[in-house]
């Protein structure tokens, strides 16, 4: 089920920060915590080409812009964005607008609709999940001292905003569209909350904390991968599986002596108002099994490299210092069926990886020929979040 928690796991960047200390920055961002490791290649409207990790950038406010060419909402704030990307050209604050879709595509966009900022075309799914995009646009502040100020939408983030974060400040941010309020900075924070309902806007916003989980205009879905990471598949029924994919504004949050209760909250608020039933069970189903070929692994090369770098150019990726994850959490974008690695691949390596099928048998192929890696369908148990209607 790792879904956009899938694309997620690709892994641009995951956590390593140098070989000595690989989980010097978490996975995943979250407020108030140090960012993500972060990595790009490829950059257009930079000083630089490549971004290689976030220490490069410690000491200047950075605005993360998740966006894409066909995302009508992201092309209507790029006048936004260029905006203050202008007024603050000279001051210590950098503007990125990220997107997975291919350079020639994102050159051709730009012609005709210009983007004063950087521009990260390429970005591998990793980062989309490190960062937790599950819509677009999405915005991360991270401040000067590579912490994360806020996970927001856009319009939100002023030259107040920015003037503050260059001043080491707070970000006087109101909350996420003003519907989802920021609720570790509200006053009137509910001691415990669920709440779900139609979405205001078809903006898509999420933020999580200790405590506290929120969403705005997202897919039931994508929530629930959230709440239920360790499943490896998802079994509904197609009705349900149509009503997973409804958007809604979520809310939850419980007191902090109780934050291991907080999916128990918002599991049992899902079941009484939309009349599911939530259990996770293991099962025995038929898998893929990522395993060595006959002729054994190749092409994972022991890294020189102290920092984690991916460039990806459509369907294609190179890497360095990276987890076999990457290649794993990639492949179950294009299969049918949950991946289980068993590659017994465990450090950090540099490897390529290109094919442009998802048609299995193509991609074994692709597999042995270039990493000595093979799939193989068995049966195995494994964990499935059953969502079945009560």
């Amino acid at each position: 089920m790792n879904k956009v928690f899938t694309l997620l796991l690709l892994s641009v960047l995951t956590a390593a920060c140098s070989k000595q200390a690989p989980q010097a920055r978490p996975n995943l961002v979250q407020k108030g915590e140090a960012a993500p490791q972060l990595a790009l290649s490829g950059i257009i409207n930079a000083p630089v080409a490549e971004l290689k990790s976030l220490e490069e950038l410690k000491g200047k406010v950075v605005v993360l812009e998740f966006w894409a060419t066909w995302c009508e909402p992201c092309v209507a704030n790029v006048p936004h964005f260029n905006d203050l990307a202008e007024k603050f050209k000279d001051k210590p604050a950098v503007f990125i607008a990220i997107t997975d879709e291919a350079a020639s595509d994102v050159s051709e966009f730009l012609k005709r609709t210009p983007i004063k900022g950087w521009v990260a075309p390429g970005a591998p799914a990793a980062v989309f999940k490190a960062y937790r995009v599950f819509g677009r646009p999405h915005t991360v502040l991270i401040g000067r001292d590579s912490k994360v100020s806020a996970i927001t939408y856009p319009t939100e983030v002023t030259e107040d905003v920015i003037n503050a974060m260059l001043a080491g400040q707070a970000p006087p941010i109101k909350g996420l569209q003003g519907n989802i309020r920021d609720v570790e900075n509200s006053a009137a924070a509910a001691i415990a909350e669920f709440y779900i309902g139609e979405p205001e806007s078809r903006n898509t916003t999420s933020d999580y904390g200790p405590g506290y989980y929120t969403a705005h205009n997202l897919a039931l879905a994508d929530a629930l991968g959230y709440f239920y990471r360790e499943a490896e598949k998802i079994d509904a029924s197609q009705t349900v599986s149509d009503r997973l994919k409804k958007r809604y504004d979520m809310r939850a949050r419980l007191p902090r002596e109780r934050l291991g209760e907080l999916r128990d909250l918002f599991s049992t608020g899902v079941e009484k108002a939309l009349g599911l039933k939530l259990q996770t069970v293991k099962k025995d189903m038929q898998v893929y099994l990522l395993k060595p070929a006959s002729g054994g692994v190749k092409g994972f090369s022991s890294t020189k490299a102290l920092k984690s770098a991916v460039s990806v150019d459509g369907v294609d990726f190179k890497t360095e210092n990276m987890p076999v994850d990457l290649l794993c959490d990639m492949l179950k974008k294009k299969l049918d069926l949950p991946l289980l690695d068993e590659t017994g691949l465990k450090g950090y390596y540099d490897y390529a990886f290109q094919t442009g099928t998802r048609d299995p048998a193509g991609i074994n192929s692709a597999l042995i020929n270039q990493l000595g890696l093979r799939l193989q369908k068995t049966n195995r148990k494994i964990t499935v979040l059953e969502v079945r209607e009560q």
